[in-house]
């Protein structure tokens, strides 16, 4: 995915920076093109590979919630490998002294497989299923590390999930203020009678937040999941508010051993955050300038949230 948020990296700057963290010269690099924020590159060396990431140069405009992701990355993935089995890469180093790219980036062990997406439609439905169970069961252990207050990873400050979600709109509010981006009147508005439905979460877990399909490892010929990636927007938060639990399939729900969507305020809760999310999508459109047809898809996406918003009771 080509994006304004990505650093344009030299093959001279590559073989600098593993000169540097990993005393070798890589006999291969190639950019991994999947992602939509960091810049990524394959690193071959003669007896191992590796992942770098590289975070946008400080010049790019990022929405609020944005703002430090590499560092927020970089501390959870080692918070994670450290408290739970999830399959996640070691991460090799962390660079923030800004010597050979004009932004932070860091090293972690390369994660064999294929990304989820590229290989889900061509599943078994026992594969496939066999697969979301998987997922469900991983993320119950990720929800399984419980924080002390609610927030972004970075900034875990409020004490409330209701506070926390309350500043998370606000912040969106200002970054869609700050570019005068046209959204439907109630956009925000709508969120505001059924922000009492936070009230049900009372404690904080650590939450990945973007484990989409593309940021899922699966090995091609069993189907078992390899490796976790993109930890960057993870929060203290409810834990559905992950987008896993946004249309989740009963395989998923069974391997998260949780009634996660059936307590009495989880279908407002749940509309609540697919509302969060569209508004991002939307507003980062034009941070991005993404194309007419992926701003389109996004607006679409935020009328329908207002819409499950304003008909529930």
């Amino acid at each position: 995915m080509d994006s304004i948020t990505k650093p344009t990296v030299t093959a001279d700057q590559l073989e600098r920076i593993c000169e540097k963290h990993l005393g070798a010269l890589p006999v291969r690099t190639e950019e991994l093109k999947d992602g939509w924020f960091n810049a990524a590159y394959l690193l071959q060396l003669p007896d191992a590979k590796f992942a770098l990431k590289i975070a946008p140069p400080d010049e790019v405009q990022v929405l609020r919630y944005e703002y430090n992701l590499m560092t927020a990355e970089v501390a959870a993935t080692r918070e994670v490998k450290a408290k739970t089995k999830l399959p996640l890469p070691q991460v090799v180093a962390f660079d923030q002294t800004r010597e050979e790219v004009t932004g932070d980036y860091f090293i972690t062990g390369f994660v064999e497989g294929v990304p989820l997406d590229r290989i889900r439609k061509d599943l078994t439905a026992e594969a496939g299923a066999n697969v979301d169970r998987q997922i469900g069961t991983l993320l119950r252990e990720l929800h399984s590390i419980q924080g002390e207050a609610f927030g972004t990873y970075n900034q875990p400050i409020h004490s409330t999930w209701m506070d926390a979600f309350g500043s998370l709109l606000e912040d969106l509010r200002r970054d869609q203020q700050d570019q005068a981006i046209v959204l439907p009147p109630d956009s925000f508005e709508s969120a505001t009678p059924h922000l009492s439905a936070l009230s049900e979460v009372k404690s904080p877990a650590l939450l990945h937040w973007d484990l989409w399909d593309p940021n899922i490892f699966i090995d091609p010929v069993d189907f078992h999941v390899t490796g976790l990636i993109d930890f960057e927007r993870a929060m203290w938060a409810d834990p559905l508010i992950e987008g896993n639990f946004m249309t989740p399939s009963a395989a998923l729900l069974e391997g998260y051993e949780h009634p996660i969507t059936q307590p009495p305020g989880a279908s407002a809760r749940r509309a609540l955050y697919d509302l969060y999310l569209s508004l991002i999508m939307v507003i980062e459109s034009t941070y991005r300038r993404f194309d007419a047809d992926h701003e389109k898809s996004a607006r679409e996406f935020l009328d329908r949230s207002i819409a499950a918003l304003n008909a529930l009771p």
